[in-house]
């Protein structure tokens, strides 16, 4: 029997998928609504009283002990950015700010003006984070700030699944970081790669058992500031939202928090350069770029190839 959950937390629509026969699982469902609320009370920066927020206010002041939840994902984000060269960096907090990006999404409102100012290369970067292990304490430059968005969403998806898996094969999914754990009755969970020209249409109908998907796009977060159309995908190299050809990335991987990370870089790099990186992960991806034209990287899990395998 399919049980599923939907409801909104970190800033977008979460779906959760279990595949149970006992009908009475509503308390396993309540407690994946619970975890992604509790990571958003302690990851979000857009939420004053989250233990990312006041780590941002206590920059410059010494070495800050964190809670555990905290200091898991960060020293996860530190170690994204060091295996991918500083292309994948959490501390663009003021850049993403200077861009327009100041306050949650929906509050920001799609197309609308916002106020900005010239974002311009920070003069810090991911290896200023000064981790120490043995307390649990970190400590920031001042004027420092660290942004855990994408990185995660993609833990939590990861907790979530992990901690319903015991109960049947399940599948979360948070505004396109997927996790899939188990196949229902022995089929692969169908996820659509949708057309990010064309909401109507799908690129590839993905068949997911055990592993991840995600998706990073310069067409999800768009906001008008300063006359000109802005996007959250800021390159660290240049201080400037990513001008590179990639329109929308969508990569697998073993979990979601990787799978976000990869998509993200590669779409930073390029196609040529983004490709190249996927490739030397062992990861397979689909780009698409600005003019909407599809590059692959490794053979796709698509139902449509396992029908003629």
């Amino acid at each position: 029997m399919m049980h599923e959950s939907h409801f909104r937390a970190m800033n977008t629509e979460i779906g959760v998928w279990l595949w149970n026969a006992n009908s009475q699982v509503d308390r396993v469902m309540a407690q994946a609504v619970h975890r992604f609320e509790e990571a958003e009370a302690e990851l979000s920066r857009f939420r004053p009283d989250s233990g990312l927020s006041r780590l941002n206010a206590s920059a410059g002041q010494g070495p800050q002990r964190v809670s555990p939840l905290l200091w898991t994902v960060l020293t996860h984000a530190v170690e994204a950015a060091r295996q991918t060269h500083g292309i994948f960096d959490p501390t663009l907090l003021d850049l993403l700010r200077a861009t327009g990006y100041n306050r949650s999404f929906e509050l920001l409102g799609n197309g609308n003006s916002s106020k900005t100012v010239a974002p311009s290369k920070s003069p810090w970067g991911w290896h200023c984070i000064r981790l120490f292990e043995a307390g649990g304490l970190v400590e920031l430059p001042a004027g420092f700030g660290i942004d855990l968005g994408g990185i995660a969403k993609g833990w939590t998806v990861d907790h979530v699944a992990v901690s319903l898996a015991t109960h049947g094969a399940v599948l979360v999914d948070a505004g396109g970081d997927i996790r899939a754990i188990g196949a229902p009755e022995g089929q692969p969970w169908p996820v659509a790669v949708q057309d990010p020209f064309d909401e109507t249409k799908d690129r590839a109908i993905l068949a997911l058992a055990d592993g991840a998907v995600a998706t990073s796009s310069i067409g999800r977060r768009r906001w008008q500031a300063g006359g000109k159309t802005m996007h959250h995908l800021i390159d660290p190299r240049t201080g400037q939202p990513s001008n590179s050809d990639l329109h929308t990335v969508t990569v697998l991987a073993k979990t979601a928090e990787a799978a976000e990370v990869a998509a993200k870089t590669a779409l930073l790099l390029g196609t040529a350069a983004g490709a190249d990186w996927l490739a030397q992960q062992d990861l397979r991806g689909l780009l698409i770029d600005r003019r909407g034209q599809e590059h692959h990287i490794g053979r796709l899990p698509t139902y449509e190839s396992l029908e003629m395998a």
